[in-house]
């Protein structure tokens, strides 16, 4: 992938998170600190770091869920991974998110 497809992604990638809204605040992802790191590859695979608002929310795995399928349907993403930290049993929401 060029350079000027990859920003592209990129930037594709990241106008998703600033419009996307955690079900508890009123601001965008990208305006919060949920989304810890960002990084698109080359090839399209897509890694999130995650920091949910509420460790035992049922709703805010499943908006994370509405989120991964979100960024699949991007133009040029082949794959979404997501890493949860932060929260007790991550590891078990990082599983879950990642099936």
């Amino acid at each position: 992938m060029s350079k000027r497809k990859h920003d592209a992604l990129k930037r594709r990638v990241v106008r998703i998170l600033s419009d996307w809204k955690d079900p508890h605040q009123s601001v965008s992802f990208t305006q919060s600190d949920i989304v810890q790191a960002i990084d698109v590859a080359e090839d399209g695979e897509t890694n999130l770091t995650i920091k949910p608002s509420r460790p035992h929310c049922p709703c805010c795995l499943l908006d994370l869920d509405s989120l991964r399928k979100k960024i699949c349907q991007v133009k040029g993403v082949t794959f979404v991974q997501f890493t949860i930290v932060g929260v007790p049993a991550s590891e078990r929401w990082t599983r879950l998110l990642n099936r």
